[in-house]
């Protein structure tokens, strides 16, 4: 499912944003360590096989 987009704000977690709920990477970054937002990075290759 579609989310609005969000980012990790820890400087060791790649430079990717992600906007699926069931994104594995995404799923597992600390609600603590996320930003709302691209971030000005592109999209993680697993949301895009998700949801295009």
């Amino acid at each position: 499912m579609k989310v609005a987009p969000f980012h990790s704000s820890n400087p060791s977690d790649p430079d990717v944003y992600h906007d699926q709920s069931t994104c594995p990477p995404g799923s597992q970054i600390p609600a603590k360590n996320r930003l709302p937002g691209t971030g000005g990075n592109r999209k993680c290759l697993t949301c895009r096989g998700i949801g295009g």
